[in-house]
């Protein structure tokens, strides 16, 4: 009798795990399928300028990405601070070109704030986490929360990195951390004033709490095929 409850108590432990990982999944669908992800594919081209402002400092990033060639056109600093216009593939790192990985490294951040939703179903390395309770970082407010973890063994420009997305009733992102390098402590900040493009849900503006930070997007555009 005593083996066969710890059989049944190992099986439902197995079904909770796998049940558990379902959940991620299933919610990280969701969330792709809201800011449009089903309607990507219809996208000829993208613009839009990259914009961040601290106590100090403003950056402005522009960018133009055909997704279907992953041709990229950016405009803005270059490594010795001149306003450069530079146009190339992305797609891979180029360790002997330091122009492209200086301008790769520069798109890939600033598309990954842009579209990061996305990244949830393009993203088949990352490693998923879903509670269906917890309390948002900045509003306090408690709703469900996606960890996405990409592992060192995934590779890219930033190995490690961990975000904590904090999901709204409409499978919007309302808040997240983001831990750089998988880091015990990061960066809480807000996505708002949601616009829509062409059927591609896009959160413009992300604040932390005390102002001190911004980023935004603007110059949007986003032409179909």
């Amino acid at each position: 009798m005593k083996n066969k409850l710890l059989l049944i108590l190992a099986l439902m432990v197995a079904v909770s795990i796998e049940a558990f990982s379902q959940t991620a999944d299933q919610v990280a669908k969701k969330i792709a399928e809201a800011y449009g992800i089903n309607n990507f594919n219809k996208v000829k081209s993208l613009a839009f300028t990259f914009n961040v402002k601290t106590k100090d400092r403003t950056i402005a990033r522009n960018w133009y990405w055909k997704p279907s060639t992953n041709k990229v056109t950016y405009k803005g600093q270059g490594k010795d601070g001149k306003i450069i216009t530079y146009s190339y593939v992305t797609g891979s790192i180029d360790k002997n070109d330091s122009l492209k990985s200086y301008v790769d490294a520069r798109f890939i951040n600033d598309q990954y704030w842009l579209l990061f939703p996305f990244h949830l179903n393009w993203d088949k390395k990352a490693e998923l986490q879903y509670f269906a309770k917890k309390f948002f970082p900045i509003s306090k407010k408690a709703a469900g929360c996606l960890i996405v973890k990409y592992p060192p063994s995934a590779g890219g420009y930033t190995p490690g990195d961990i975000f904590e997305l904090y999901i709204g009733k409409d499978n919007l992102i309302h808040e997240w951390i983001y831990r750089a390098g998988g880091k015990k402590n990061g960066s809480a900040l807000t996505w708002e004033d949601y616009k829509n493009f062409n059927g591609i849900n896009i959160s413009t503006m992300h604040n932390v709490q005390d102002k001190s930070f911004k980023l935004w997007f603007s110059d949007i555009k986003i032409d179909l095929k």
